[in-house]
Parts: C-alpha cells; structure tokens; sequence
C-alpha cells in the first residue's frame, strides 16, 4: 500500500479547495465592506470562525488518530459544499445579513478544522517514506500557486456586472463538489484498529505536559500564535484601505493579496537554500522585519508603498512560519507531533477572534494608522516574548 510515490487525489483536492476558499473569502471580505462600509461585521464574523475552528481544534486530533480518516476527511468536504450551496440558495448578495454569515462561516471552518489535519495524516499511510518529502513540497507549491492566482481572478470577476457575493459561494460549493467527489475515490485500506486509543483528556493533557517540559516549544507556540493573529488582521484591514483611499479598486486589493502570496513564495525558495539548522534568532529576525514593514505601511499612505509592505510582510511571514514549523519537527518525538500540533492551531486559532474583533473596530477610526499599531503592537509583544524567555532560561540554569 505505501509503495506509492504519488497520489493525484491527496494532490488535488486540497488545490481545488483552496482556489474555491480563497476566492470565497475575497468575495466576502470585499462584498461586506463594500456593503456596510466598515470592517465591524467583518470582524465579528471572523471572530466567530475564529471561535469555531479553536472547538474544532481541541477534537480534532483525538478523532484523527482513532477513527477512519477518510470518512473523517470526506465529510469535512461535504460538510463544506453543503454549507455553500444552501446559503447561497438563502443569502441576499447585496445584503448578506449577519446571521447567515455567521452561519455560513461556521459550517465552512468545521470542516476546515477537520480537513486540514486529516489530509496531513493520511498522507504517511498512502505514500511511501522515501516519496513524502517530495509529494509535500508539491503540494505546497500547488498551495502557493493558489494564493497568487486566486485574487487575480477575483479582481478578473468582480469587474463583471452580473457578478455579486452568491457567484463566489457558488464556485466555492463546486470546488468542494469537485474536491468530495476525488476524496470519495482515493484509495485508502484503514489500519488495524488499536486498542489503544487516546481519550481527549488524556490526549490533550499529555501533549500540554510534553510542550511545558520544553522551553522552546513553548515560545515557537507563543509567537507563531502571536505574530498569526496580527497577520489576520493585517488581511482584515487591507479592504477597508483599498476601499477609503484607494478608489475602491478591485484589481488594487487583488495586486495587494498577490504580493502577498510572491512574498511568501520567495520566503519559502530562499528557505531551500539554507543548509544551517534554524534558530530562535532568525525568528525574531523575521518578525522584527514584519513589524517595521507595518509601521512604514501606517505612516506612509501610498499604494506603491503599501504594495511593496505586502510583498516584504508576505515574504518575512513564510519565513518565520516556515521556520517555526520546521524546529518543532526536529525537536518533538513523533509519538507526540499530533497533539503538538493540535495545541500549535489551538494557540492559533484561540486568540484569533479577540484580534479580529478588536481590528475590526478600530480600523473605522484609525484607518491606515492601523498598519502603524498593529506594527507596534508586534514589536512590543516580541520584546516582552523574548525577556520573558530568557528569564526563564536563566532561572533554569541558577
């Protein structure tokens, strides 16, 4: 079974799904500005989601790991057309109310919250060890390649009249559709059922204990759930921009997510060539780099500028996640990389919804100056992190 090198349907699906959601998301983020004028609804939406993917975040591993995950990964997709087509059956595109938004987000990041992990872990059970290396990093690429094309297609349709927020959620259903339908043919033979299986309280307790027992671990948790929460935002606040100064251009806050999506491109190939391990060093590095894009970004209100902050920020983010992500695979046993990882999206996801609902709201009255907070906010919060951590380490030593 895992003499396989490659897997179209692992390869494809997560690709079509992503090209749906993400034009999906920039339909909405555009449609309920441009509706309401403001980021309010906006931010509680996403804080809602925020909310919903944190719940699923704390199930998702220990169902993962006991029960079939291509039933598990299946209904994730399902779940997720499901959600698409009966809101856009339902939804006023010219003025979605805010329940059926909140609704409709909640269905999506449940099955998120689920497809994600399950897709990752099913992977080692199909490929063979010698081909993952190799079938993941096309995968990511395919991802990133996503992240480029998306928003130039999204500014492509918004450009046609007849076009409106229910003609975003329609393609999304069909990219779910098309994803469900290659899920529901991969070829997968579930594993012997063990007798050992984890409960959720000792599942999420012995994975808290293991990162408490490692002081890096813990910090890596800290500032990717940090510096992720302030991404979210930043990505929160670039519609309103484009909308208030900017002419309410499409095609401008399509360039503004490609350059996102370059930047983290280049990130990762700069990563390819460095042969010397990763350090907490470089880590801050990346985040200071991002924390002084957003503050020139704030202080200086020109779309060329902000064009090359989303490129800069893109390409300092990757770098950091893709680093974070890479040291805590080489300092955590196998045994326990799931649940670290599920504590890793929980750290993520839990304090997603506070900045999304706080953003929302203050960028009505600081507009663009809300680049120069969040940058500053950043910049104090990796100095607190970094005292914080190596007082710790120097009390270890006493």
């Amino acid at each position: 079974m895992r003499s396989k090198t490659f897997n179209w349907p692992l390869f494809l699906s997560p690709f079509i799904s992503r090209v749906g959601d993400s034009l999906y998301l920039f339909g909405l983020n555009w449609f309920v500005v441009k509706a309401s004028g403001s980021t309010a609804l906006l931010g509680i939406v996403q804080a809602v989601g925020g909310i919903t993917l944190l719940c699923g975040d704390l199930f998702c591993g220990v169902l993962i790991d006991n029960y079939n995950r291509k039933r598990i990964l299946v209904a994730s997709e399902f779940i997720c057309l499901l959600a698409c087509f009966s809101f856009a059956v339902v939804i006023d595109p010219e003025n979605p109310a805010a329940w059926q938004l909140i609704g409709l987000t909640c269905m999506l990041d449940v099955g998120v919250a689920f497809s994600f992990p399950a897709a990752k872990a099913i992977v080692p059970e199909i490929l063979a060890s010698s081909a993952l290396q190799r079938f993941n990093a096309f995968s990511n690429t395919a991802l990133n390649l996503a992240d480029i094309v998306t928003p130039l297609l999204g500014g492509m349709l918004l450009t046609i009249n007849w076009i409106d927020f229910r003609s975003f959620l329609l393609i999304n259903g069909l990219s779910f559709t098309l994803s469900f339908m290659l899920l529901v043919g991969l070829k997968y033979e579930t594993p012997a059922v063990t007798t050992n299986r984890l409960s959720f309280k000792t599942s999420l307790l012995s994975g808290f204990k293991y990162v408490g027992a490692h002081k890096t671990l813990i910090e890596n948790v800290i500032l990717s759930g940090f510096a992720n929460v302030l991404f979210a935002a930043v990505k929160l606040v670039l519609p309103f921009v484009v909308n208030h100064f900017y002419q309410a251009d499409p095609q401008k806050y399509s360039f503004l997510l490609t350059g996102l999506a370059l930047g983290g491109i280049l990130g990762g190939l700069r990563l390819t060539l460095v042969h010397r391990p990763a350090t907490r060093n470089d880590n801050y590095r990346d985040l200071i780099l991002a924390a002084w894009g957003l503050i020139v970004a704030g202080l200086v209100r020109q779309y060329w500028v902000l064009l090359a902050f989303a490129f800069v920020y893109g390409f300092a983010m990757a770098s950091f996640n893709i680093r974070a992500f890479t040291m805590t695979q080489d300092m955590t046993e196998n045994a326990y990389l799931g649940r670290i990882f599920g504590i890793w999206f929980i750290a993520l996801d839990g304090f997603q919804p506070l900045g999304s609902f706080t953003f929302g709201f203050l960028t009505d009255y600081t507009k663009n100056l809300t680049f120069m907070i969040i940058g500053v906010v950043l910049l104090v919060g990796l100095l607190l992190i970094r005292l914080t951590m190596n007082h710790d380490q120097v009390l270890k030593r006493d």
